[in-house]
């Protein structure tokens, strides 16, 4: 057995806090520990608790049974009974492929092979060389601890290893897209072919997402109600939740026109007609609009949606009920990054304050006077 305490270098700076290296004889590989301590004193307890406890682990003490033999188990076939029950569960189709693809790749680059390889030293670790951006680092941490909830669930995990992790902080979030203004978005519907402008109208009028606007059907629209709206299956939506959009009556007609005499109840409305990149690039350039702007921001199909936040909140939706409409648990989300200041009428509104004035002040021949109420 190997077991000692040892403070680590980080950007080649030690750090104050001790960390432990262990290797059980039954071990194939050592494995490290943060302890959160500063005095050595206190480290060399802790790494003797810790010993302790894993040595039980190890042996099945006051263990139960489906806990160790799940500790026994290899993280690939862990990972292989998680997608099965993620596609019983029916799932998204891109959120099972990122979890089919991005995990094991992840228990190959931390070197995790069981369930008693994964700890939260070893996930930084790897973080911090890996060179890949704030959000790919935070999707893998979200990911694989969906996984680990998802063995708690079971059962056959006591704890989450990566429990006391949390995500880096990405300033750029929401920064790289930009939504369009109402100049462009006319200018893109009357320059596009029409079964692609239906698509971009659609997005921007209800915010729907790519995966949703695939899976939509004829029966999941109601044009000739009272209220016309399209609701949106708990099936196929993000987050789980069946949610109704009422639709605009310049929507209504576009669809009404769109939907073929024949339809069945159970066809897809825009399968097939979304575009890709390269095509949707070539939309934007007919329309004069740069895929990137000269601040790095693109736009996107996604920048759609981003667009139909905006413009709520150019026209006044308080942000509760935008929340609301972009079916956000958190209003950050709504009015950080789904608002994009640069297309808010930001001047117009503070010309609306009222007119204070310092008694004696001379009046500034170039600023015209303004009746406010």
């Amino acid at each position: 057995m190997i077991a000692y305490v040892f403070q680590p270098h980080i950007n080649g700076k030690k750090s104050r806090l001790w960390s432990a290296r262990i290797r059980l004889d039954e071990w194939l590989k050592p494995r490290y520990f943060a302890l959160h301590v500063t005095d050595k004193r206190v480290a060399d307890q802790k790494l003797r608790t810790l010993v302790t406890e894993l040595e039980r682990e190890t042996h099945g003490i006051g263990i139960s049974k489906p806990t160790r033999e799940a500790l026994r188990t290899s993280l690939l076939e862990h990972h292989k009974a998680f997608i099965t029950a993620c596609e019983g569960a029916k799932l998204a189709t891109s959120t099972l492929t990122k979890y089919r693809q991005s995990l094991p790749n992840l228990f190959e680059r931390c070197g995790w092979t069981t369930i008693r390889d994964v700890t939260a030293q070893s996930f930084a670790d790897w973080r911090e060389r890996s060179g890949l951006s704030p959000k790919t680092v935070n999707d893998l941490l979200g990911s694989m601890r969906t996984m680990i909830l998802w063995l708690i669930r079971r059962r056959v995990l006591v704890a989450d290893p990566l429990a006391e992790l949390r995500k880096v902080s990405n300033p750029n979030v929401g920064s790289f897209r930009r939504s369009l203004s109402v100049d462009e978005i006319q200018r893109m519907l009357t320059s596009s072919p029409r079964h692609r402008a239906v698509v971009y109208q659609t997005i921007v009028y209800t915010g729907l997402r790519r995966s949703e606007m695939n899976s939509l059907k004829w029966d999941d629209f109601k044009l000739t109600d009272a209220q016309p709206h399209v609701r949106v299956p708990s099936s196929i939506s993000k987050n789980r939740k069946e949610s109704v959009h009422y639709l605009r009556p310049e929507l209504v007609d576009t669809l009404t026109a769109l939907k073929p005499a024949d339809a069945k109840p159970e066809d897809f409305v825009f399968r097939g007609l979304i575009p890709r990149i390269p095509t949707f690039k070539r939309d934007l350039a007919k329309a004069g609009i740069p895929f990137v702007d000269a601040r790095g921001r693109r736009i996107d199909i996604h920048a759609l949606r981003k667009t139909y936040g905006t413009m709520l909140a150019a026209a006044g939706v308080s942000p509760r009920v935008a929340m609301e409409l972009m079916r956000h648990s958190d209003m950050k989300l709504t009015m950080g990054v789904y608002t994009d200041v640069a297309q808010l009428p930001i001047i117009a509104e503070t010309a609306r304050l009222p007119s204070l004035n310092i008694p004696g002040t001379p009046a500034n021949p170039s600023v015209k006077p303004r009746i406010c109420p």
